[in-house]
């Protein structure tokens, strides 16, 4: 099989990571895969195969002349990436995030009147939304998104006069057509479409995969070592691409390290608040390869995210073996799993977070528990080869069973 996999910036950031680990299951299925993006990092692309591509790898192609600042019209740019991916003929096209380069979503519409097969990927909520990647408490994306949008000017920013016309628009590429699927990273995602999106076809939860070579337990006192992280301290690990953004709860974390005070050595990757007193930050790594590291240095992998529709980090910590607690938010619970490798407690319940860290803290056997029962997860449900088997799975009953495939 041939696929196309289409998206805004490549390889890089969260929804990027997980756009190349779909193609490195792709690759690994033995399929040939091409993608197509407005914009990407070199370090990201540098990174992505090692130590070389795999056979049936056909390459990336950047569309920088495209991108929102550039000011191409929208007919022009589905005109042009229609063109690319025709000429790769494929058997499907895999559409990924847009809003970055602020690409139109009739993109998915000139592939199906093109004749291709087209996969919607919902990384988030932005393709059942008519704007936002996240709708927080909102509830407009069930029954028509419109001006009194409450987060018009946060990012994705959008014309209010524009937001019910979006709205409309992915009802009308998404639905009724035989040709287009949609699926999504967890259970709680697709839930967002099938609670809005009437007349959908066939859908689907693709759960992300990692390499479980890569992301694997490490020796502690090496990575300690090289991260320069103390070597007779209790270290929790928290982080995201960005702390700043106020859905990664990076304002909760900021109240955890102060009631865990001198007790926990904290080490912090991605973006976070310059302010922060006693933290160890590595800043926000791009490779990520290096990211095993960091979770090697752990005893615990603190998630504070209040709105998540998967959590990769999640995954990547129990790959290591690091047990984990977290909001019990969004799709978290399903890949950390209460009482098997997480310990989970309300969203925004600080306290509740701070107490299973004391506790865990002060039981090495329950961590450990925890950490080889995240491992085993993993390996059973979360790598490259498991997501394989589902994309595998989806694509051969399709188009030939329409309706819901589970997970």
């Amino acid at each position: 099989m041939r696929a196309v996999f289409l998206n805004d910036v490549g390889f890089q950031f969260g929804a990027g990571t997980a756009h190349l680990r779909q193609i490195q299951g792709f690759l690994r299925a033995g399929h040939e895969v091409a993608a197509l993006c407005c914009y990407q990092g070199a370090e990201e692309e540098r990174a992505a195969f090692t130590p070389a591509p795999p056979p049936g790898w056909l390459g990336l192609r950047e569309f920088r002349d495209l991108h929102w600042e550039n000011e191409p019209a929208d007919d022009e740019i589905v005109r042009r990436l229609v063109e690319a991916a025709r000429r790769l003929e494929p058997d499907v096209v895999v559409v990924g995030n847009l809003h970055t380069a602020r690409w139109p979503v009739s993109v998915v519409g000139g592939l199906r009147e093109a004749g291709m097969r087209v996969v919607v990927f919902m990384h988030d909520a932005y393709y059942v939304s008519g704007r936002c990647a996240y709708a927080g408490d909102c509830r407009l994306f069930e029954t028509g998104c419109d001006e009194t949008c409450p987060t018009a000017d946060e990012y994705p920013r959008l014309e209010p006069s524009r937001i019910a016309g979006a709205w409309r628009e992915r009802r009308q590429m998404f639905c009724g057509h035989d040709e287009v699927a949609v699926a999504a990273n967890s259970e709680w995602t697709i839930g967002l479409a099938r609670r809005s999106l009437a007349g959908v076809g066939r859908t689907a939860v693709l759960y992300y995969g990692l390499d479980e070579r890569l992301f694997r337990p490490i020796d502690r006192s090496l990575a300690r070592r090289l991260l320069g992280v103390p070597q007779d301290r209790f270290v929790v690990v928290a982080g995201a691409v960005s702390l700043l953004d106020q859905r990664k709860g990076g304002h909760l974390l900021r109240r955890v390290i102060a009631s865990l005070g001198s007790d926990v050595h904290f080490l912090l990757f991605g973006h976070a608040p310059s302010d922060l007193a006693g933290v160890q930050a590595t800043g926000f790594v791009r490779d990520f390869r290096r990211m095993p590291l960091v979770y090697g240095a752990a005893d615990l992998f603190l998630g504070t995210s209040l709105e998540e529709a998967f959590g990769q980090t999640l995954s990547e910590a129990s790959a290591c073996g690091v047990p984990i607690v977290a909001f019990r938010a969004g799709g978290v619970p399903e890949i950390a799993r209460d009482g098997l490798n997480a310990r989970l407690v309300d969203p925004s319940d600080v306290d509740g977070m701070v107490r299973e860290v004391v506790r865990l803290r002060r039981d090495p056997e329950q961590r450990g528990e925890l950490g080889r029962a995240g491992r085993s997860l993993v390996e059973a449900e979360f790598t490259l080869e498991r997501q394989a088997d589902r994309w595998t799975r989806f694509l051969e009953g399709w188009p030939k069973h329409q309706g819901v495939e589970g997970s």
